[in-house]
């Protein structure tokens, strides 16, 4: 029995050791080819980094202020109309601001109303009243004084007495000048200059309705103008910050797109409107666009986008020439389609040196 089952181990073994040695002599896979290098087609020819974007430019959609993102009414994809609410933060602080401004228009609305509904008609009798006192009053110190006088003439009257009762007739006149004059205060109504300040008042009270309106708007982040959204960057919940640098959303226009070349400054002599050029993609299947010239803006600026390589140079100025993709080769296709370019994409542009 161990005879056979030493056997049978045996023949195991050498089944074994030939697959083994079967499987060693295979050829290893073919491993992928190195991806061409972006030669220039042109035997006199400008190198330039390209950067795809919208005809339009692209608009980086940033919040009006640091908030709480409460809405976000928009997805990467979806075209937009101007002044389409894009997404809102919250707004309860300025709301409740909002509904104090409201409240206090009724109340100058109504001290308007209340200086055209004087005099009141409740004022009149009670001051009328005092006139009428008042005049009683003058006549009776009046006759008294005609009798002092007579008195006075027949010697049963000392000079004191007269005089004090002359004094009496002029209290008592000024006493009914000044209920008169009430009177008149009365009836005339309100006084213009308290109209002018309560219109003022209300004017004011308005204004910040206005203001607080504009202000509730303003956290209502609109699209400037039609485009597609190209990133979202924010979610309901999330803190939107005010920071230039940090786009909420990026919008654009994916029917046209140009591609903008920075220039290094020393090769811009080389660079003539009419010169060919083309750029080409990058990646294990490039593809190659013809472009045609729009403008070159004559502004040089420090070079921000860069190729990458070891070898470049950092330390220079570049130009931007403006391309545009021309209609053949800019065929309408979706964003995810293989081969597709997007906006931001870096390209490798070649232009033909003027002679």
């Amino acid at each position: 029995m161990v005879r056979w089952i030493s056997i049978l181990l045996a023949i195991v073994g050498l089944g074994v050791g030939y697959l083994a040695v079967r499987h060693s002599r295979e050829n290893p896979p073919d491993l992928p080819l190195a991806r061409p290098a972006s030669v220039n087609p042109f035997e006199r020819g400008v190198a330039a980094l390209g950067i795809v974007e919208p005809e339009s430019r692209t608009i980086d959609i940033v919040a009006p202020e640091p908030g709480l993102v409460v809405e976000v009414g928009v997805d990467v994809g979806d075209h937009v109309k101007k002044g389409q609410v894009l997404f809102k933060l919250d707004s309860r602080v300025i709301e409740s601001q909002l509904t104090r401004a409201r409240a206090a228009v009724p109340v100058g609305e109504a001290e308007i109303a209340r200086w055209h509904a004087l005099p009141r008609k409740e004022d009149l009798p009670p001051l009328e009243a005092a006139v009428n006192a008042a005049r009683a009053i003058v006549a009776d110190r009046e006759e008294l004084l005609k009798m002092n006088e007579a008195a006075a003439e027949g010697k049963a009257s000392n000079a004191r007495e007269l005089s004090a009762q002359r004094f009496a007739v002029l209290i008592a006149r000024a006493e009914l000048a000044k209920v008169q004059a009430e009177l008149a205060k009365a009836t005339a109504g309100g006084w213009e200059p308290d109209r002018v300040v309560a219109e003022a008042e209300l004017a004011r009270y308005k204004a910040e309705v206005a203001a607080l309106e504009l202000l509730l708007d303003r956290l209502s982040v609109r699209s400037p103008r039609d485009a597609v959204v190209l990133r979202r960057s924010i979610e309901p919940g999330e803190f939107a910050p005010a920071d230039p640098k940090q786009a909420s959303l990026i919008l654009g226009d994916l029917d046209h797109l140009r591609v903008r070349a920075q220039v290094d400054e020393e090769d811009l002599a080389l660079v003539s409107a009419g010169a060919k050029a083309i750029a080409r993609t990058r990646g294990a299947e490039p593809r190659t666009f013809n472009l045609r010239f729009v403008r070159i803006e004559p502004y040089a600026r420090p070079k921000s986008d860069l190729f990458g390589t070891t070898v470049e140079r950092v330390d220079t100025r570049v130009v931007d020439v403006l391309y545009e993709i021309e209609p053949e080769t800019n065929a309408p296709a979706p964003t995810h389609a293989p081969g597709a370019i997007v906006p931001g994409q870096a390209l490798d542009v070649f232009i033909e040196a003027g002679k």
